[in-house]
């Protein structure tokens, strides 16, 4: 079904006629059980003709069936009809409700109300693969009911899909409660198949991304892909809600009253329907659900984790959902001609809305506590005063001591456009670190990324990598850090089938192309030497392409993969202009045939399962990565996917568009859509006996560089009494 009863023409039959003409008496010898009618539905027991027109109907059936039920629900808005329940007993195996298409239902039958018992004669309609009925004349029935409805507990079967349960209550009012474990799997966000917001619930646990567990296109992919289409609630209102609001939860608050990912849902009941391709709960209009609700949370909102005993530095990775300082007087990428062009169109539009971003970024910053920090999707302009990287750095710093405070890298000049800027995009990546600890070897260095050209015309490019190398204050080997960030899962580069990967396996556009940028990654960073870490948004999950060229790739016939078309190996800047780098094709759809480059995943390595810092579609997995060569990888000592971005609605964060008069707040929650990743480290070992650094030694820098933030616990914990809301 892709599309709503609601644009059915009136063409099909139904002119009502004034209630007080109805003499319909109900003939209940007649009357057909609706399971019994559901039953030859979809035996295929219906007599019908065959026709096809815009409205949806596969067809409409030649006979007549008179049914007799209890109104459960009056649609107005995304449904326009009647939901009757049979009262009588019926087929267990099939639904005992259905919808009846009856627009203006009540202006046309006064006195229908919920609860009102109806007997109706109808014809059968396929409606997008499901059944409908429609009234035959003014062939109804009503009686007052004598007791208003009474809900059916959903809960799933043993051995049953949530789909399948779904189906059994088809047009049936139902409620939630514990036994039900309906948990958030998307939050409120945008539908786009009815152009409205609404909620997405699963069974038991929230989605996971197949792609995150199984190799793409794997038979384990595909079955967990058609598992989690079987898997899905969609919480809904009839009618469209204001911006900002949530019909049924009106405690909805940015610091209180919020609803996460894996929150389970109880308390609400609503008539079941398959509405644009999915199954839906649409609420009964006094159906609300408090925040004191909420009891059972999978995934609470937590401050950063503290420090791992022992641990030396923490190091960290946060997509900062683009901070950009142009709209507010900052420079501007010469890329992107004037602020906030379709080219640029990015960050905060605003003063105020850029505030509000800074200080929540900023509040996360703080609590994460990362001496040495990549970020990725910050403004490409420049180093220097209104660069959005100087700017965030000062923010930070403000009020930090002399041993906390951070400055930023800067690369070679030689490396950038116009010897300031840092690739040709309008966001880059940046580094940031804490001198008390860390001094850089010399600038940053950069790792070309390929580009796509067609006809000697570039038609697509990926964001170059930032690479620092830093000596370690009191140790004798340097570490390096690599921040990425791959091409989008977006249209918009050379690719087979027009840049669309096949459907069956799961990886989205483009991903040849990043396939091509990982090959790149992978062959510079296996020549670097010592302690290597990679951070930063891959755009791929944790079982596809271009993380398994990456990290433990094995050349397997049955899954080739397949490097980009028409790639060239980065750009070369000079003060004027960008030229590209040879014409030699770096990659050209061949297969990727070695094994991968055999970094280690460190976000899986510890998390397993739980490697989660982004949500697409109501589907969890892993975007941001922590990647370690052996050298790096025995020095760490834990990895956290810290969730306070991509289990939070969209709704808290800092812009205002389409968010109505709702009250914003500066807490650190929402403060991107991608969650960071943080990783502590251990000393190095003793060149001398082979063990870590003293107890003793361990001891004094977890004391003075734990606690879940530059401020320390005992500050942290007061900062939620600080913070702020904005509308």
């Amino acid at each position: 079904m892709n599309a709503t009863r609601n644009l059915l023409s009136l063409a099909i039959g139904l002119a009502l006629a004034s209630p007080s003409v109805f003499a319909y008496d109900c003939p209940t010898d007649q009357v057909t059980p609706i399971s019994q009618l559901r039953a030859d539905y979809q035996n295929g027991n219906i007599a019908k003709t065959e026709t096809a027109n815009p409205t949806g109907s596969g067809f409409t059936s030649t006979e007549t069936r008179v049914v007799k039920g209890q109104v459960t629900a009056i649609g107005k808005g995304l449904t326009k009809g009647i939901y009757l329940t049979d009262t009588q007993a019926g087929n267990a195996q099939e639904s005992a409700g259905i919808f009846v298409f009856l627009p203006d239902a009540e202006k046309k039958l006064p006195g229908l109300k919920p609860g009102s018992e109806v007997c109706l004669e109808t014809q059968v309609q396929d409606f997008f693969g499901g059944i409908q009925l429609r009234m035959v004349g003014n062939n109804i029935q009503i009686n007052d009911g004598s007791a208003a409805p009474t809900p059916v507990m959903l809960k799933v079967r043993e051995g049953e899909s949530l789909a399948e349960t779904l189906k059994r209550h088809e047009g049936m009012l139902v409620a939630l409660d514990s036994a039900s474990d309906l948990r958030i799997t998307r939050t409120y966000a945008f539908d786009y198949g009815p152009k409205r917001s609404n909620m997405v619930l699963s069974h038991k646990a929230p989605l996971l991304k197949p792609t995150q567990l199984y190799e793409a296109n794997s038979p384990e992919a595909i079955a967990l892909h058609q598992a989690n289409q079987n898997n899905q609630l969609v919480v809904e209102t009839d009618s469209k809600a204001k911006d900002g609001k949530i019909a049924w939860f009106p405690d909805l608050d940015a610091d209180t009253g919020y609803l996460r990912v894996g929150d389970q849902i109880p308390k609400l009941q609503g008539v079941v329907a398959f509405e644009h391709g999915k199954w839906r709960l649409i609420l009964s209009p006094d159906a609300l659900l408090k925040a004191g609700d909420i009891q059972d949370r999978q995934a609470p909102r937590q401050h950063a984790p503290a420090r791992t005993d022992g641990t030396l530095l923490r190091l960290g990775s946060f997509n900062v959902l683009n901070y950009f300082t142009s709209g507010v007087g900052g420079d501007i990428n010469p890329t992107c001609g004037d602020a906030f062009t379709p080219k640029c169109n990015r960050g905060a539009p605003t003063a105020e809305e850029f505030q509000l971003q800074r200080v929540k970024i900023v509040h996360a910053i703080l609590d994460m506590d990362a001496d040495l920090l990549g970020l990725m999707e910050i403004e490409n302009n420049g180093y220097k005063d209104g660069a959005a990287v100087k700017n965030l750095v000062d923010e930070l710093n403000k009020g930090l001591p002399a041993d906390k405070q951070y400055t930023y890298v800067i690369p070679d000049s030689k490396l950038l456009y116009k010897g300031k800027f840092f690739g040709s995009d309008a966001i880059g990546q940046a580094i940031i670190y804490r001198p008390a600890l860390l001094t850089p070897q010399g600038a940053a260095d950069i790792i070309r990324m390929p580009v796509q050209k067609e006809a000697g015309v570039r038609k697509a490019s990926q964001r170059d990598s930032l690479v620092q190398t830093f000596n370690v204050k009191g140790e004798s080997e340097p570490l390096t850090l690599v921040v990425n960030h791959l091409k989008s899962k977006r249209e918009g580069c050379l690719e087979k089938d027009d840049g669309k990967s096949d459907p069956t396996a799961l990886q989205g556009f483009c991903n040849q192309f990043r396939v091509s940028a990982a090959k790149a990654l992978g062959d510079a960073v296996s020549k670097l030497p010592g302690q290597v870490l990679l951070v930063g948004d891959f755009n791929s999950y944790a079982k596809e392409d271009p993380i398994r060229v990456l990290t433990d790739y094995v050349p397997n016939p049955s899954h080739p993969i397949t490097t980009g078309l028409q790639t060239y190996l980065g750009l070369h800047y000079t003060d004027t202009e960008q030229t590209e780098l040879g014409d030699a094709p770096y990659t050209d759809g061949q297969q990727f045939s070695q094994p991968g480059y055999g970094l280690i995943d460190l976000n899986v390595k510890f998390n397993g399962k739980e490697a989660i810092s982004y949500s697409f579609d109501g589907e969890q997995g892993t975007l941001d990565y922590a990647l370690a060569n052996k050298a790096m990888a025995k020095r760490v000592l834990k990895v956290s996917d810290w969730h306070i971005n991509s289990y939070e609605m969209a709704l808290f964060e800092y812009g205002k568009k389409n968010s109505g008069g709702f009250v914003k707040s500066e807490n650190m929650y929402r403060s991107s859509d991608h969650d960071p990743v943080i990783i502590d480290l251990k000393a190095e070992r003793s060149a001398t006996n082979g063990s870590s650094t003293t107890d003793q030694e361990n001891t004094t820098t977890t004391a003075t560089t734990s606690g879940g933030g530059a401020l320390g616990f005992g500050l942290l914990a007061l900062l939620p009494l600080a913070w702020r809301r904005r509308r």
